[in-house]
């Protein structure tokens, strides 16, 4: 008797939770039956290809007495009324491809990545391994895009998937997991004519991607579904992360957008505020405008600059790089006009003026191309404005094509009045540049030293040195500032020091091994100073490292020709500070993050006898020269927070990576050979930051 009450629960609850799921099915914009082909259910489906209906479903993970439909290159057609008005959108389709191969189209309604609405697709995305799962779409501020790998779920099974975007974050789910996911208030979701498909997506105007398997259900919502009703949906008790789901740790010292990235900065200092102006990575390019008093706390102003005039003119699409200069109490802005519509020339240097930094007036007919004498029409951009006090006038330095050879160059125009510009010779450069275009120059003088920084072939940062505001600019012993990772680096000079910031690349996928993006999180603001033989030194700016004012952990070691080592617990998000005395012979290991096997976490390691140093992980290795005295103490100082790694030796030296896959663990320091000791190691972390 016993038996049957529980049985007779059991049964009532499953009713309970199936009628649960029909009602919020029931209020979807469309749900279809695949099996029976969405008989009876609006907008009406259309079938293009090889589709069998009314089959029983078999496999992995099958409903029991579902009936399904199977593709062969094939798809549904919902027609071109379907859509999300509005911040919110979710869709749903419950799948299987049965030979795991997951190469094409599932659920779309696409045109092109300017114009997609939403897509729910498969495909072999670059530099991750193998297959992925990914969900994407566009709003009023861009195209934003999230996946996960297909290796990370039987791919042979039936699977529920929705992809989801609320106004505040896109989400890609799987049988009742969050598998990826990305912040976006993106607002309004980007409207279109193309129709929704089921099977296939449209590009260009192409029906493309075919399916080849089996699909049991569809539907989408204007809005986005709680996590109550998502479970319901996928026959869940509850939604979970998934494995390697971590929510972004809102850094203390990294600024970051609400929506997009931050690209190329443009810093400017004006009487006891620290201007950023930086190029956001949405559709059409503007420039925002950020400004602080300590280079941690940032107020967010007035956009700059935007897309405006016609379609097809110099600021039709995007603002790109330049700079930010003062003259007789004006502010001017040069910067470039880029689009390639634009049948004078891709790209157009041009010109803003302000009277407070805040309002700024375009003035188009300032603006001007390579003039085909020195420079060509073609890569002229990323203007850089100082003031050479030797002629006493406004130089503008920008990358460029020569004229004659197309070799690239940084290209010099001089000016009286920061307004009218003359073009003139390249600045010397030995040995010249490489086939990359130098992008977002910077010149500037330390002691009797001038220095450029630039950005060749969409690289690394890297910095030459000269005698003379003209070169012959030499290369420095060591050519880069920092790994890939940090790109676009400029600089401003406050009255004492200068300070460099650029942005830290997001990689794609928010995987160690994805593509890089454009754009990402702000740098920590660096110090920068002149070191020997032209060389540039950075250290993180003060301020930013007094953020870390408590200290949860001290250690020290010892050892004498042979292995030292120090292993502690650490917080998932920290500063270690640490002095490390070795010989040349030693070799240092700063493991952060460690977990149980030997490639899980990111290494520092200092090789003085080798005149190196490296930052790796699993997925890559950034190695570049870095000299030591073995007479003195090694700094070391590690900005551990959520996925960014930026490490500091001897406050010259920065490594940086991005650390998606690995965002907690122990930190392990080995020393081995030599004369080795650990003399102070301090874990740090802000006393008025609660995630800590």
């Amino acid at each position: 008797m016993k038996k049957l009450w529980v049985l007779g629960l059991m049964l009532a609850a499953a009713l309970a939770g199936a009628e649960g799921r029909d009602d919020v099915l029931g209020g979807a914009a469309a749900y279809w039956k695949l099996g029976d082909g969405g008989k009876g259910a609006l907008p009406v489906l259309k079938t293009v290809g090889a589709i069998e209906t009314g089959l029983a479903a078999e496999g992995t993970g099958a409903t029991a007495g579902a009936k399904v439909a199977r593709l062969k290159e094939a798809y549904f057609d919902a027609g071109t009324g379907l859509s999300a008005k509005g911040s919110a959108i979710m869709v749903y389709l419950r799948v299987r491809d049965p030979k795991g191969v997951w190469g094409n189209a599932l659920f779309t309604k696409r045109g092109s990545h300017e114009m997609v609405h939403f897509n729910l697709f498969s495909v072999d995305l670059p530099n991750t391994p193998g297959q992925d799962i990914g969900f994407e779409l566009h709003t009023e501020t861009g195209f934003v895009m999230t996946s996960f790998p297909v290796s990370a779920i039987d791919p042979t099974a039936w699977h529920d998937l929705v992809g989801l975007y609320d106004g505040k974050r896109v989400q890609l789910l799987c049988d009742g997991k969050v598998m990826a996911q990305q912040p976006w208030r993106g607002g309004n979701i980007t409207q279109n004519e193309e129709p929704v498909l089921l099977g296939a997506e449209t590009d260009h105007g192409k029906t493309v991607r075919l399916f080849t398997g089996e699909m049991e259900e569809a539907a989408l919502w204007p809005r986005a579904l709680s996590d109550a009703e998502l479970a319901q949906v996928m026959r869940k008790d509850a939604i979970v992360p998934g494995p390697d789901i971590v929510e972004r740790y809102p850094s203390p010292i990294h600024y970051r957008p609400a929506a997009g990235r931050l690209a190329d900065t443009i810093p400017f200092f004006w009487w006891g505020d620290y201007h950023i102006f930086y190029l956001r990575a949405l559709d059409k390019v503007p420039w925002e405008h950020i400004k602080s008093q300590d280079l941690v706390h940032w107020q967010e102003l007035p956009t700059a600059l935007l897309s405006d005039g016609a379609k097809d003119g110099p600021d039709g699409l995007h603002m790109f790089t330049g700079s930010v200069s003062e003259h007789d109490g004006t502010f001017h802005i040069w910067y470039t006009g880029w689009n390639p519509e634009n049948k004078e020339g891709r790209e157009k240097i041009s010109h803003a003026t302000s009277l407070d930094l805040i309002t700024w007036t375009k003035h188009p007919e300032d603006g001007f191309f390579g003039d085909g004498v020195h420079y060509d029409n073609s890569d002229f951009r990323d203007p850089y404005v100082f003031w050479n006090e030797a002629e006493k006038k406004f130089w503008m330095v920008c990358c460029a094509r020569d004229a004659k050879t197309k070799h690239p160059v940084q290209a010099v125009l001089k000016s009286d009045d920061d307004v009218h510009w003359t073009q003139s010779e390249p600045l010397k450069l030995d040995p010249p540049l490489g086939e990359g275009t130098p992008e977002c120059p910077d010149v500037f003088k330390i002691n009797n030293t001038w220095h450029l920084i630039h950005s060749p072939s969409a690289g690394t940062t890297d910095m030459r040195y000269a005698l003379e505001v003209g070169g012959p600019y030499r290369v420095a012993e060591t050519a880069s500032i920092d790994t890939p990772i940090l790109y676009a680096a400029k600089r401003m000079f406050d009255g004492k020091r200068h300070i460099i910031t650029g942005w830290l690349r997001d990689l794609g996928g928010e995987r160690d091994g994805g593509d890089m993006q454009w754009g990402g999180d702000q740098s920590v603001p660096r110090e920068v100073y002149a070191g020997p033989n032209g060389m540039l030194y950075f250290k993180p700016v003060p301020e930013a490292v007094a953020v870390f004012d408590k200290t949860v952990a001290t250690m020290s070691s010892a050892a004498s020709n042979g292995k030292s080592l120090l292993q502690s617990a650490t917080p998932d998000n920290y500063l270690l500070d640490c002095s490390v005395k070795m010989d040349a012979t030693s070799v240092l290991d700063l493991h952060l993050r460690k977990g149980e096997g030997e490639k899980t976490g990111y290494h520092l390691i200092l090789r003085p006898g080798k005149r190196e140093a490296e930052i790796s992980g699993a997925t890559f290795t950034y190695a570049r020269t870095a000299a030591f005295d073995s007479a003195q103490p090694v700094k070391i100082q590690a900005f551990v927070l959520g996925s960014i790694i930026e490490c500091f030796i001897n406050d010259a030296y920065a490594f940086s990576c991005r650390a998606y896959d690995f965002r907690k663990g122990t930190m392990t320091l080995s020393l081995s050979g030599g004369n080795v000791a650990v003399e102070q190691c301090e874990i740090r972390v802000p006393s008025k930051d609660g995630t800590l």
